[in-house]
């Protein structure tokens, strides 16, 4: 449990990467991995769609898993938001990614919303880092994952052919974050320090 509690972010993303690397040995020969989604691999009427679902429930519950052992704060809270939006990405499949008009529209939205907020969410948790870490220069690390992840998000409806490839590079972008520098807790041991020494002053 330890080690879970220590790795839960490397073994999370690890998790995620070798089932989006198995969707891809199983995909189908109509599955275009530079313009096609991740999400499209557990699309409705897709008949391997199982092994995405699976890989989106296990990366949720896997960092969920993490958070709470390392205990659960506020500045964790919009990467809990992100993992449950994930996770439930993985329920509500997103629309056929062939010629097919019979599917739920409902499933559709609510996986496209889900991944919405997800990514907001995520946003979110780059900017508490931003605010509340002391070091400048992990500030402007923290900065410019934030800009890359909100730009590469903006211009992902535009890519059209090319959206495959710009989700894969956003996941990889976030990946790194999440593995190197998502550090909440050590954050709140020197925010707490930083104002342990004002009030130290101020008496």
């Amino acid at each position: 449990m330890n080690f879970l509690k220590s790795n839960y972010n490397i073994i999370s993303t690890t998790f995620f990467v070798l089932f989006i690397f198995v969707a891809h040995v199983f995909s189908t020969n109509n599955y275009d991995w530079t313009k096609n989604t991740i999400s499209d691999l557990g699309a409705q009427c897709y008949d391997r769609k199982l092994i995405m679902q699976i890989g989106f429930l296990a990366f949720g519950l896997i960092l969920a898993i993490g958070i709470f052992l390392n205990g659960f704060t506020w500045q964790t809270a919009p990467i809990l938001i992100y993992w449950i939006c994930v996770a439930m990405t993985g329920i509500f499949c997103t629309k056929p990614f062939t010629d097919i008009d019979t599917y739920s529209t409902t499933q559709s939205t609510l996986h496209s919303t889900f991944a919405q907020v997800a990514g907001v969410a995520f946003s979110i948790g780059i900017l508490t880092q931003i605010f509340f870490t002391s070091d400048n220069i992990t500030k402007y690390i923290h900065l410019a994952f934030f800009v890359l992840v909100v730009g590469l998000s903006a211009i992902f409806g535009l890519l059209n052919n090319y959206q495959g490839i710009a989700q894969r590079l956003l996941y990889l972008i976030s990946f790194i974050w999440l593995i190197k520098y998502y550090k909440p807790w050590q954050m709140n041991l020197s925010t707490g320090i930083k104002y342990s020494l004002i009030i130290n002053d101020l008496s």
